[in-house]
């Protein structure tokens, strides 16, 4: 078979069948929770309502507010303390994993205390979180940092352990610098790791956010679960569900995109 047949048409129709395939598996999973809930009232509405309460809650309370916020406002409070906690925590661990990875005496230094601190659960932080920064933004981020910090760590430090020495004495043959070395093979070359340290790191982030929000918090998605299990609304929980999940996916999908642009090889080994 000619590698034209592999070229871009076929890419994008395959990237066509995905798409549908995605949105099939979406639409099924409504259409049984519909039949579940609604057609056959296997499970009562009190434990899960049906996808046309919860779809019209989230039509509501774009316009009626919940708490002190409307629906666009809980989620502008969590975007904001998801974005700021992932930018502080990914500006710290990216730098410091590339480093522990390329200099040992580093890497000497500090694991000791990154094993100790890295099975903590960040939540069990809530406490001391609350304690330093108080109930306000800076606790949220301190602890969505937590979340972020050390899986984006541990694969940036693993990205550049990982990396082909052949390639770093080919390197060093042609008479390139460490600092050279660095910039031009071991970052490149830990690229993919790092991103999926980063997807990881939001995942565990969200997770963070949404507790951070239900122990103190009068705003955000996750006050939105908290009160509707203490309201008795289910509704309103899997309303801020949902939206934690389709943050989720946008900001998975964006870290994907730019992983394209910035690991062309990999597209041009597609392209053949």
């Amino acid at each position: 078979m000619s590698m034209k047949a592999f070229g871009p048409q076929f890419l994008e129709r395959i990237y066509r069948e995905k798409v549908v395939l995605s949105l099939s598996s979406v639409l099924g999973f409504i259409f049984c929770w519909y039949l579940i809930t609604d057609v056959l009232g296997l499970i009562p509405a009190l434990f899960l309502p049906s996808p046309e309460k919860v779809f019209f809650t989230i039509y509501e309370k774009i316009f009626i507010p919940v708490g002190q916020s409307t629906l666009f406002g809980h989620v502008g409070v969590s975007l904001l303390r998801i974005l700021v906690g992932t930018t502080i925590a990914l500006c710290l661990a990216i730098p410091l994993g590339i480093l522990m990875g390329w200099y040992e005496d580093l890497d000497s230094v500090m694991t000791p205390i990154i094993e100790v601190l890295r099975p903590i659960p960040p939540i069990a932080w809530i406490p001391l979180a609350i304690l330093w920064f108080g109930i306000g933004l800076g606790s949220k981020v301190f602890i969505i940092g937590i979340g972020v910090f050390f899986p984006t760590l541990i694969n940036t430090y693993m990205g550049v352990k990982f990396v082909d020495p052949i390639l770093i004495k080919a390197a060093q043959t042609l008479g390139a610098k460490d600092k050279d070395v660095l910039r031009e093979v071991i970052l490149p070359a830990s690229v993919p790791l790092i991103v999926a340290g980063i997807r990881i790191g939001i995942g565990l982030g969200m997770m963070c956010l949404v507790a951070a929000e239900m122990v103190a918090a009068s705003s955000g998605l996750g006050f939105l679960i908290m009160l509707g299990g203490d309201n008795l609304k289910p509704e309103l929980s899997i309303t801020g569900m949902i939206l934690i999940g389709i943050m989720g996916l946008l900001a998975d999908t964006l870290i994907l995109a730019v992983e394209k642009k910035v690991v062309y090889w990999k597209k041009e080994s597609q392209n053949g």
